[in-house]
This record gives C-alpha cells, structure tokens and sequence, in this order.
C-alpha cells in the first residue's frame, strides 16, 4: 500500500501542475478580454435631455402660529390669570406685573415737577413782595430783573418737566399682558417669577393659523433661491407660502402658509422638500455610468451590441444625473455601473 501511495504522488503533482499552469492562461486571456472597469453592469440607460436638480428636504409639523407675549419693562409676575391650555379671548388680561422702579420714576417725576413750581412760585412770591416795601431804584430794578429771568426759567422748565411725568406716568398702566387674539396658551412662567423687560412670559397659539413649521431659519433671500418649495403633509404632496412677514428677523424656525392641509392635524409630521441649483432640459445620463481616468470622464456606449469606450464632457451634477455637454447624443445607450 506505502509503494501504491509513493507512485500515484509524482502523477498527482504533474496533474496539479498542468491544471494550474491552464488555469493561469485563462485567466490572462479573460482580463486582456475584459471590456469595463472590475464595477458589473446592471442596466443600460438611454441619454435624454432631463431637468437636473438638487432636493433638499426638511423634517416639519403642523403647527399653530405661535407668539411669544412679554411685558415692557422688568419686575414680578404678581397675577397670573391662565395656564398651560387655557383657551383665551383677544384683549383678555392673562398676567400682570409689579415693575420695578416704574412707580418710582413717575414719583419722582412729579416730584421733580412740583418741586421746580413751588421753587418757582415762592421766588415769584418773594419777588413781589419786596417791590410792595420802600426800595431804592437800583434795588427795585434788580428784583424786577430776578422777576424776569425766574418767569423766563420757568416757562423753559415747565414743559420739559411735565412731559417727563406724563411719559412716566404712561407706563404705570403697561404692567399688563393681554391676549393679541384668541388662542390657546401653551406656555407660562410662574406667579411670583421675576422677569427682564422683554423676557417671554406666555406662549398663545392661535389655533385657527395653522403653519408647516421647520426648526431651522431660511432667510428670505435663501428662500428665493430655490426654484420651487412644496411639502408633504399625509402623505400627499401640497403647496407651500413662505411667510416672509414672519421672517424679517433670523430666528429658531421657518414658518409656510398651507392651503390643504389634506386632513392633516396639528401636531402631525410634515415634510418640506426644496428644488434649487435648477437646470433645464440638459443632455444627461445617470451618475454611476461616468467614469474617470488620468485623460478625464468616458462612458461605455452599446454600438451595434458592442461596448465601446466614449469619452465625453460632464456640466453640472445633480442628485442622480450628470449632464453631458459634449460625446454623447441623445438616444445613445450607455451602460450603468453598481
């Protein structure tokens, strides 16, 4: 058996030998043969004239417009009249205010005004008094003189004084916030918080102005950058208005007006699709059928079954497509790359 196992061993390693020595001239002979690049071809796509685009797509809800009520100057919450999810009347009080120094500044502005009157008034009194008495010429002339420029004093003074009082006095009654229109309160800081003049306070959404929200900002100018803005609410394709009135300052969101809301509720997932960098009717074929070497971007064309080689000149890309500006004509077949 050992000398059976001995003599089949050189036999077996020539058979190994010539299958390998096969083996390699096939496959020297397939890679000479080999037309494309290692990628397979899966589909063979026509040229055609296409708009190309890019989609920039926005995650969304339907949300009620929403505004942010403040009060004008800073103190405490001493009343608060709502809570979260109450519904509201327009010109309901829903919180007011004990502002610091308000009461103060108008106090000491009528003060200021009383204070500069009396002084005025006793000088005038005092004035007059004089004159009744026997004085000299030189000693009446100079009272007449502290007469004149106390009544010329104080009708400079006067009005300057009274104005800053009734300024004053304007802000005693703006401690208060009232409702801008009738909605529904979906935020509120406690009675008793102090708050900075500005500071929001309250958030009413008006139910009935119902929005596609994004949270994120898009400036007007971006917006009209875009070709078209459209929106997905329901799983139906709607028109979208860009709400430009609410997009003067940059903010935290993108606000679109929608005419159908196709059922859609608040609170419900909205999606907002953006076409820009448009290109209209260009000679185009897929992205993955364009290859690049060191003598620039080629196709592979089927001419009469063959593949054969095209070098072309790519424009502008898009998502998916990549417009062919000089190579290819439209109709030829080209093929398409994994």
């Amino acid at each position: 058996m050992r000398m059976k196992r001995n003599g089949w061993y050189p036999l077996c390693l020539v058979f190994a030998l010539v299958a390998l020595t096969g083996c390699g001239t096939d496959a020297e002979q397939k890679e000479i043969e080999l037309l494309l690049p290692a990628e397979a071809v899966v589909d063979v796509e026509t040229a055609m004239n296409r708009d190309l685009y890019k989609l920039t797509t926005r995650n969304a809800e339907v949300a009620p417009y929403t505004e942010e009520l403040t009060f004008a100057a800073s103190g405490r919450i001493s009343a608060l009249h709502v809570e979260v999810g109450s519904v509201v009347k327009k010109g309901e009080v829903l919180a007011e205010q004990e502002e610091d120094g308000v009461y103060s500044v108008a106090n000491n502005a009528l003060d200021k005004y009383l204070t500069e009157k009396k002084a005025y008034v006793d000088t005038m009194k005092a004035v007059e008094r004089k004159l009744a008495t026997g004085l000299t010429k030189e000693e009446r002339e100079l009272q007449e003189l502290q007469k004149k420029q106390a009544e010329e004093l104080w009708i400079m003074q006067e009005p300057i004084l009274w104005k800053a009082w009734e300024e004053a006095r304007a802000r005693l009654g703006s401690g208060r916030i009232v409702a801008p229109y009738d909605g529904v309160v979906t935020a509120c800081l406690k009675e008793g918080t102090s708050v900075a003049a500005g500071q929001p306070v309250i958030a009413l959404a008006d139910t009935e102005r119902p929005y596609i929200i994004v949270n994120s900002y898009l400036t007007p100018t971006e917006y009209r950058n875009y070709e078209k803005v459209y929106g997905f609410v329901n799983g139906e394709e709607t028109a979208l208005t860009y709400v430009e009135e609410l997009m003067e300052e940059e903010g935290a969101y993108t606000y679109y007006s929608v005419d159908d809301l196709k059922g859609a509720k608040l609170g419900d997932f909205a999606l907002v699709c953006m076409v820009g960098d448009y290109h209209a009717d260009v000679l185009s074929v897929p992205k993955n059928s364009v290859y690049k070497d060191s003598s620039g971007s080629y196709v592979y064309v089927q001419e009469d079954g063959a593949k054969v080689r095209r070098d072309v000149v790519t424009g502008y890309t898009g998502d998916v497509y990549v417009e062919i500006e000089e190579g290819l004509q439209e109709g030829d077949k080209v093929y398409v790359k994994k």
